[in-house]
């Protein structure tokens, strides 16, 4: 949900120019695309302290566009997120949430500041008080999905993100949309077009076969419905656990 995409526009003077459609007063330069990825994350928190200074709620991450990459925000950053919403929400401002929590102003302070580090525990319990929540997915290398096309050694996801994706459009399957064309030739509800916009460095290769489809079934997460199998047109990917 707030795996935000940043664009890059070359800037003859600095390098690469870094932009987020979702976050509009977040800029950026880098030296190279990797270089403007890792310092990302410090400039998008500091983007999402403007929309706490201004009182305002925080965007969710949309869809990510051709030539973007997306930007992995750390767990207790994105916890705050939820916590700040949900205050916006209820019209809370960060006094309420002090008497709330019985803590001194500054201690109600940093658990809205995304430039403090702040304790996981602490943001989960203010987020209970305010009667909201996130879910946190245990990742390991056995739900690591390499993409054998993807542009790289680091080019792949963990199985629980497709499961996020799942859940926030409320599906139980996906067809692969497999196309060994160009990405304007993919359909954008599939899930090539999500692999390769979100995941893979190489837009123009196809992204969702064999090798990715046998790593997701041995996940245990998912089922892979080959094309012509009961009755489907097109291969699906299904939730295992939507299915039982």
């Amino acid at each position: 949900m707030y795996d935000y995409a940043i664009g890059f526009e070359r800037d003859d003077t600095s390098g690469l120019a870094v932009f987020c459609r979702d976050l509009p007063q977040f800029h950026s330069y880098g030296d190279d695309e990797q270089h403007a990825l890792s310092e990302a994350v410090d400039g998008i928190e500091t983007t999402l302290s403007i929309y706490v200074d201004e009182r305002r709620a925080i965007p969710a991450a949309s869809e990510p566009e051709a030539g973007e990459l997306v930007v992995h925000l750390p767990a207790v950053t994105v916890a705050k997120i939820a916590l700040w919403n949900a205050m916006m929400e209820r019209d809370m401002r960060k006094a309420d949430l002090c008497r709330l929590l019985g803590v001194h102003q500054a201690q109600g302070d940093r658990l809205v500041d995304f430039l403090h580090t702040s304790k996981m525990e602490q943001v989960e319990a203010a987020l209970k008080a305010v009667g909201a929540s996130i879910r946190v997915s245990v990742k390991s290398s056995k739900t690591w999905i390499e993409l054998p096309y993807g542009g790289g050694p680091e080019a792949g996801f963990y199985a629980e993100r497709l499961v996020d994706v799942f859940i926030e459009r409320n599906i139980i399957e996906m067809f692969t949309g497999a196309n060994a064309g160009s990405l304007d030739k993919v359909k954008t509800e599939s899930l090539d077009y999500l692999l390769r916009t979100r995941y893979a460095k190489r837009p123009d290769t196809m992204q969702a076969v064999n090798e990715v489809f046998k790593q997701l079934v041995a996940t245990g997460l998912f089922e892979h419905i080959a094309k012509g199998e009961q009755g489907k047109k097109a291969g699906v990917i299904r939730l295992v656990q939507a299915s039982a």
